[in-house]
């Protein structure tokens, strides 16, 4: 059985300051959404990841995503 198109990792895109860590954003195999993986303070992947959908990011977000620009850096 193969995991959802959302789960998918297709390409890096960027990393950006959440509200409490940095979380890295991929593409999908589903071109309507990104995956959000935290990072923990050294900047390792958690392993805590979900899918979120471009359309419910903010607009300024999303822009720069789509440019593969981030507000972090590791």
């Amino acid at each position: 059985m193969n995991p959802p198109q959302e789960l998918m990792v297709k390409q890096y895109v960027a990393v950006v300051q959440g509200t409490w860590s940095k979380l890295m954003v991929f593409e999908t195999g589903n071109p309507r959404y990104y995956l959000f993986s935290q990072l923990d303070p050294d900047g390792c992947q958690t392993g805590l990841q979900w899918p979120v959908l471009k359309a419910d990011l903010k607009p300024d977000i999303r822009r720069a995503l789509a440019h593969g620009y981030g507000n972090a850096i590791l």
